[in-house]
């Protein structure tokens, strides 16, 4: 495994030489002060970059290190298949700026992406292209990062573009000294709830009733939560959006015709199961591209070089709102990737491990088989096997179910499981309508108290977890959750559920969900994003329309 280490010129720091430590080679950075003294301390930069960039990189980290501040730069890269040194993860991961240098290729190398993206979830990224690049061609995970441009760097600290990526980097550091906003930081991960009693002060003047119509109250009288016009809230903003998701939808159908890209598939695929009803001219163009796709021996879509499940959940998803028969062989496919403990992976050729389990996979799958079930009706065989499968998965959810307070995890059998409010979104919605009352209730209560506040309208983050494929490749699952949209629809279908403590708690999250605007700047072109946010909105509206308290 590769070392790390930086030298300065200066002679402040200086690497020593490789040790190696159980088979592994680890780098020590010292300073004047004594060695490993600047490993006490965090970084200021991180550089992240291919190794055939090495030249540039360095440059950079010169230029850096004259300025005073304090650098991580692994001076040899890891290798191709190596794992990820414990060393660069908590370099990455402290630094209070990761310094992405990304040129077409190095955009691709599977480190260099996992460092961006810790420093994309963190807030910490600045993006520099080496290189010309095409913001069209870049990951999706990257698609709304501004990327500065490098490409005629000539080495001088004067240089114009340097002097951009100072101020992009003095502004990251700046940040660090100061509470930082929902808009400067996203989560390094979610913390586990602490469900405290609402007596901790707001209960000693709350006394709260329901009454008629579908309101909460105060003693003295001042609404404090009304179901219908939260309701009615959220259909404002949902008719409002309308327009936005079907225009959308049309540049996506166009896109798709012109396109082999298995995630422009995908976008396509959202869009209808999100549209509901689409006109007969773009449902020939969606079955049409259906056929394209996932018409192959494998019938999936391939993303990034694996079959991606979700592709294939989110297309069943959008035959069930249509109510249209999905290809059977599709359907046959998706049934084949469960494991026979009842999970499905990220990966539809995922090996058969416990850590390759995906909990938000396996909750989008009963879902999508959930819609499909009234469609398959005229092929009752499939339609046994779809039953069957989608059972399976909700007696491996209830397993997985986590205590009061704390959030359903994420590859829960994996060592970087990740437990967020999200995912029990995910796994509330896939079983509430599975379940018995009592049964549903409990889950209901064990989503709100595991949720305290709702996700930023524009968040979106990722695992980055290795699944193991069948074959042996590791694939590494970049799928990107949008938080607050599934958080919403959560708590719309959980409320009428819900008595008592929880069912205030989940009413204060619901009105503070009307001042959600589909119209924020920060989802202009991010149509994935958009879609996930309408779902949740209209899924919830929809919840608090169907029964008042």
């Amino acid at each position: 495994m590769p070392s790390s280490g930086l030298r300065c010129a200066a002679g402040l720091l200086s690497l020593a030489q490789d040790r190696d430590t159980k088979g592994q080679k680890v780098a020590t950075a010292m300073t004047a002060e004594g060695a490993d003294a600047s490993a006490m301390r965090p970084y200021d930069i991180f550089i992240s970059y291919s190794r055939v960039d090495a030249d540039q990189a360095m440059k950079l980290r010169d230029l850096l290190l004259a300025r005073g501040h304090h650098v991580f730069f692994d001076a040899e890269g890891i290798d191709a298949g190596a794992e990820f040194p414990d060393v660069i993860d908590r370099a990455v991961k402290g630094a209070k700026v990761v310094l992405g240098c990304w040129t077409p290729a190095a955009i691709q190398r599977r480190w260099v992406r996992i460092e961006s993206r810790i420093g994309l979830d963190r807030g910490s990224l600045v993006a520099i292209a080496l290189e010309k690049m095409d913001p069209e061609a870049l990951p999706a995970e990257f698609y709304n990062v501004n990327v500065l441009d490098m490409s005629g760097f000539d080495g001088s600290e004067a240089h114009p573009a340097w002097q951009r990526v100072l101020v992009a980097i003095d502004r990251r550091l700046k940040k660090t000294t100061a509470a930082p906003t929902a808009d400067d930081i996203r989560p390094a991960g979610p913390k586990k709830r602490r469900f405290s009693p609402l007596a901790l002060g707001a209960a000693a003047t709350l006394a709260i009733a329901a009454v008629g119509g579908g309101g909460w109250y105060f003693a003295n009288g001042a609404p404090a939560f009304d179901q219908a016009a939260t309701a009615a809230s959220f259909d404002k903003t949902v008719k409002a959006t309308e327009p936005v998701m079907a225009n959308a939808l049309v540049s996506a159908l166009n896109d798709v015709e012109t396109s082999t890209n298995g995630k422009v598939f995908w976008a396509l695929a959202q869009l209808i199961a999100v549209e509901k009803s689409p006109s007969a001219e773009e449902l020939a163009r969606f079955e049409a591209a259906v056929t394209k796709f996932l018409g192959g021996a494998c019938h999936c879509v391939m993303v990034e070089g694996a079959p991606f499940t979700i592709v294939s959940t989110w297309t069943l998803t959008a035959y069930g709102v249509m109510d249209r028969a999905p290809p059977a062989p599709v359907v046959d496919a998706l049934l084949a990737a469960q494991n026979r403990e009842g999970w499905w992976s990220s990966t539809m050729d995922a090996a058969d491990r416990p850590d390759n389990a995906a909990t938000y996979i396996t909750a989008l799958a009963v879902i999508a088989l959930r819609d499909i079930d009234p469609a398959l009706k005229a092929d009752p065989a499939l339609q046994a096997k779809a039953k069957a499968a989608r059972a399976r998965a909700v007696e491996w959810l209830k397993k997985r179910r986590p205590k009061p307070g704390v959030n359903w995890a994420d590859y829960p059998d994996n060592s970087l499981r990740t437990e967020a409010p999200s995912v029990s979104a995910m796994a509330t919605l896939a079983l509430l309508p599975e379940v018995g009352e009592a049964e549903a209730k409990e889950i209901a209560e064990t989503y709100v108290a595991g949720i305290d506040k709702l996700s930023p309208v524009d968040q979106n983050i990722s695992n980055d977890v290795n699944v193991i494929r069948a074959g042996g490749d590791t694939y590494v699952d970049t799928y990107r959750h949008v938080p607050l949209g599934w958080e919403v629809y959560a708590l719309g279908k959980s409320y009428p559920l819900l008595t008592g403590e929880a069912a205030t708690k989940a009413a204060g999250l619901l009105d503070q969900a009307k001042a959600i605007s589909l119209s924020d700047p920060k989802l202009a072109r991010q149509d994935w994003m958009l879609a996930e946010q309408f779902l949740g909105l209209r899924g919830a509206r929809d919840a608090l329309s169907a029964k008042k308290r």
